[in-house]
């Protein structure tokens, strides 16, 4: 095994690992409620839903954030869903 390489791992899997802790960490129950707010509206579930949030939001990142992107998500999905919740009161 070459110790010299960086672990790497791709985009897609590594948003989809975001995605699921972000909806661990914020209680998202499973179900499509999502859907229509953090997806394209055909995702399959509000984790496929969040997981295309999660590429969406790392594409707008600085270098920077993309070293540790899971508070700079937790916060903008915190106000995301605050913002909805609001517009729906």
């Amino acid at each position: 095994m070459n110790h010299s390489q960086p672990f790497s791992i791709s985009r897609k899997s590594f948003a989809t690992r975001l995605a699921s802790a972000l909806a661990f960490s914020m209680q998202i129950p499973d179900g499509t409620h999502l859907v229509a707010l953090l997806g394209e509206g055909d995702e399959s579930s509000n984790l496929a839903a969040l997981t295309h949030w999660v590429e969406n939001e790392m594409w707008l990142m600085d270098d920077e954030a993309l070293q540790d992107p899971l508070p700079q998500l937790l916060n903008n999905l915190e106000r995301l869903l605050h913002s909805a919740q609001e517009d729906f009161a």
